[in-house]
């Protein structure tokens, strides 16, 4: 098992799973709700997970780390939704040699709405909103409202 850095005053309701040999850290105020179904935190050997603080996570919500996943302060993200910095496979040749990882970034405020995906090198940033069942692999300006599969930018601050 890899470390588990947990901040002060952290609410974690439900099971909590965490079975990588990687960091990761829980930033204050964060709220890990797997009442409904477990969250999955993996950070392969070597990356890290950071969840800012006052970050909320829905039930039935994963984060896979094989480099970098980053959660900025405030953030929410919906129930059933993933985030992953790496594909786990090769479209193309030898599907058992892991693919070079884009770490992701998701800045302060924003919202990932349920059953969404967050894709290897996105960035999305601050108080970026994203809506249910998206599916997003980009950059983002700050305060967009982005759905779709693929993410389409329905509206920029």
């Amino acid at each position: 098992m890899g470390r588990f850095e947990l901040a002060a005053d952290t609410v974690a309701v439900g099971r909590i799973l965490v079975p990588g040999k990687g960091l990761v850290r829980v930033g204050a105020g964060v709220r890990l709700d797997a009442s409904q179904a477990p969250i999955l935190l993996m950070a392969f050997p070597g990356a890290e997970i950071v969840l800012g603080d006052g970050v909320v996570i829905e039930s039935g919500a994963s984060i896979e780390a094989v480099r970098s996943v980053r959660i900025g302060a405030r953030s929410r993200l919906g129930a059933f939704s993933m985030i992953l910095d790496n594909s786990f496979h090769h479209l193309e040749g030898d599907r058992n040699v892991l693919p070079q990882s884009h770490p992701v970034v998701l800045e302060e405020d924003v919202l990932v709405g349920p059953r969404s995906i967050v894709l290897p090198g996105a960035h999305l940033g601050r108080g970026t909103r994203v809506g249910p069942c998206t599916v997003l692999s980009r950059r983002t300006p700050p305060g967009a409202v982005v759905a779709g599969h693929p993410a389409v930018i329905r509206m920029s601050a």
